[in-house]
């Protein structure tokens, strides 16, 4: 595999050439970074004729990750996502000690009164990252045995660019603690992901087949994750 960077019409697209049959041309949140992942005989003239066909796409799916990049006040009436449902935050004021809690359509979040924004944030995220570890090892016990892997260890850490990694080595998985805002079928998505490159390293042939064997809908699921 080789990776280079190019410049289409103002846009820096990233391409990668590995063993695969077909041109992938994807854009990534949260900062509209362009990725191509190209056969590794494919021609440089026909990468850009296939990013140029979709530039207004491009710049449409930049322009949209840059309005959802609204740092929130974390005040009482904003909405967040919580597994790509929407929740009205109210805030309680308490002197000591803060928790944050789902009730019903609204999100509970207690802290002194004195709570700065940064401080709520880190409370929220608390939460994302107290909830997903009880998802995630359920999530990944029933997949063991469908795909017949094992992993040894999992984490959680924020990621700029990636939904997930995995160390093959070590059969540990990396999950994105923004997975934590988006539908449930997309953190299980991200999770199979990870999971198959147990059996397969490279984003081959080999690989997607065996996406299309044990979760046929991934790409529906790709597609609401990177949409979403």
């Amino acid at each position: 595999m080789n990776k280079h960077t190019i410049e289409i019409d103002g846009i820096v697209v990233e391409i990668l050439r590995k063993p695969i049959k077909n041109l992938h041309l994807r854009v990534y949140p949260p900062d509209g970074q362009v990725k191509v992942s190209a056969p590794l005989g494919y021609r440089l003239d026909a990468i850009h004729a296939q990013i140029q066909a979709k530039i207004n796409w491009i710049h449409r799916q930049q322009q949209r990750f840059k309005t959802q990049q609204f740092h929130p006040g974390y005040n009482t009436g904003e909405q967040l996502y919580f597994l790509g449902n929407a929740y009205r935050l109210i805030n309680f004021s308490q002197s000591t000690g803060s928790k944050v809690s789902r009730v019903n359509d609204a999100i509970h979040c207690y802290a002194r009164r004195d709570a700065t924004r940064e401080e709520r944030e880190k409370l929220i995220q608390a939460w994302h990252r107290q909830e997903m570890k009880a998802l995630l090892p359920i999530l990944i016990h029933h997949w063991e045995p469908v795909l017949g892997v094992q992993v040894k260890n999992w984490g959680i850490k924020n990621m700029k660019t990636r939904w997930g990694s995995c160390n093959i080595r070590a059969h540990r998985i990396w999950l994105n603690l923004r997975l934590m805002t988006k539908p449930i079928a997309c953190l299980e998505y991200v999770v199979v992901h990870e999971m198959v490159h147990l059996l397969e390293k490279n984003h081959n042939k080999r690989f997607y087949a065996l996406m299309d064997r044990f979760l046929p809908d991934w790409r529906q699921r790709q597609t609401l994750l990177e949409q979403y």
